[in-house]
């Protein structure tokens, strides 16, 4: 199963209520106080996708500098978890479900 990791645009008027799947074809699965968690297929190969949108009440460039910084700390983690043997979609469905 794949992962992937979505940024939202710190600059977007995206409504946090219409939860709009970054991708065709993805179905939500969770959300939380900074992303959408969506699941379904990328390239014929199950996939998780996590979209983080933009808080509007922070300011844009720090809203882009958080949301590169969380994105790249998980990208790290599942790195982390796939150098351990640990499948990391597997940790990351356990997670979410």
């Amino acid at each position: 199963m794949a992962a992937v990791l979505a940024e939202g645009s710190a600059g977007g008027a995206e409504s946090e209520a219409a939860a709009v799947p970054p991708m065709a074809g993805l179905e939500m699965v969770q959300q939380g106080a900074e992303a959408r968690v969506y699941r379904g297929l990328f390239l014929g190969r199950p996939t998780v996708a996590k979209h983080r949108f933009p808080k509007r009440y922070r300011h844009p460039l720090l809203e882009e500098r958080l949301s590169r910084r969380r994105t790249a700390q998980e990208a790290r983690s599942l790195l982390r978890c796939w150098r351990a043997g640990k499948e990391a979609e597997d940790w990351l469905w356990k997670a979410v479900g």
